[in-house]
């Protein structure tokens, strides 16, 4: 039985020999997305929490070959993780939202482990080139009047629309419902992204497959544009604050943020369906050079005579 299941999966893969397998589908999916800034470690406002976004919809398209493969899959996904706003007590008063829409183009190459004709897994890598829809972070603060205290680092300015109020132990906030705190304009429109892990492909038939794929990818480039990045490295603007809660004149005062580098991460997963054609390899013939005028003739051997057909002589007569 053993060799049986060996020899059946054996002659599947060679059926697949010879051939290419394009396929054209959608999918879609989500994604767990890290924001790992060291600036936003260090302020005691903000803790991260775990964060799930959506890829709603994108198309595939594939290309394989015995062996390796390619893939490009098109779509539209959401990035960026939420923080918890905690207060001068440690409590949980709101949420801040660090929010990325990409339109992204991956480009991935496929290193298939197995090429049995009717499931493929592949180990993918992949170049993700991203262009910026809309990025923005807001501010959401729905607790009581006296649980709306924080604990603002020094440096860092105190806004001066009305509801803010400096004290000496921290500063009190007004209720907010999704307030920008970083538009969209100060965020970089091009970004890129590096991807490592698995893709699989389970034929259904000859004309229709189910995908699975998942990866992490990693950000090459702080999402933030340089001019913003630079006001956070130089600020000006209002004095900050000290945990006294009296204004601090420093070198720098005024600052939105904590400057720290900002990297984003997101593992994400996706389900799709792809249409399949399956092109074999052409055959080409070999041709024979014609005749050129003046070279001597290569005469075909003259095929030898089929003796089985001659008739038997007859026994001579003792």
């Amino acid at each position: 039985m053993r060799y049986l299941i060996a020899s059946s999966l054996f002659l599947i893969a060679v059926t697949s020999v010879g051939q290419n397998i394009e396929s054209f589908g959608v999918y879609g999916g989500f994604n767990i997305p890290f924001t790992v800034d060291q600036g936003l470690k260090n302020d005691p406002r903000f803790y991260g929490k775990f964060t799930l976004r959506g890829t709603p919809v994108g198309f595939t398209y594939g290309y394989d070959k015995v062996g390796y493969g390619f893939l490009v899959t098109p779509g539209y996904m959401q990035i960026g993780q939420k923080f918890t706003i905690v207060n001068y007590l440690g409590g949980n008063v709101g949420t801040r939202d660090v929010t990325m829409d990409y339109f992204s183009v991956p480009v991935a190459l496929k290193l298939h482990l197995n090429d049995i004709a009717f499931f493929r897994l592949s180990i993918v890598a992949a170049l993700n080139f991203s262009y910026l829809v809309k990025g923005q972070e807001t501010l959401t603060v729905n607790a009581s009047p006296s649980a709306r205290k924080l604990t603002y680092p020094i440096g860092i300015s105190v806004p001066t629309d009305p509801g803010y109020q400096v004290a000496y132990d921290g500063v009190y906030v007004p209720t907010l419902n999704n307030s920008i705190y970083v538009s969209s304009d100060k965020f970089a429109s091009f970004q890129v992204f590096g991807g490592v892990g698995f893709h699989s492909d389970f034929d259904l038939n000859d004309t229709w497959s189910l995908n699975f794929d998942g990866r992490a990818n990693f950000g090459i480039f702080d999402p933030r544009k340089s001019s913003y990045i630079s006001q956070l490295k130089n600020p000006s603007g209002p004095p900050g604050v000290d945990p006294t809660g009296l204004p601090k004149l420093d070198t720098n005062p005024g600052a939105p943020d904590i400057y720290g580098q900002r990297r984003d991460i997101y593992l994400s997963a996706s389900f799709g369906i792809s249409r399949i054609i399956q092109i074999k390899e052409k055959f080409h013939s070999k041709r024979t050079a014609p005749h050129k005028p003046g070279s001597p003739k290569i005469k075909s051997p003259k095929p030898k005579s089929d003796r089985s057909n001659k008739p038997l002589r007859k026994p001579k007569k003792p």
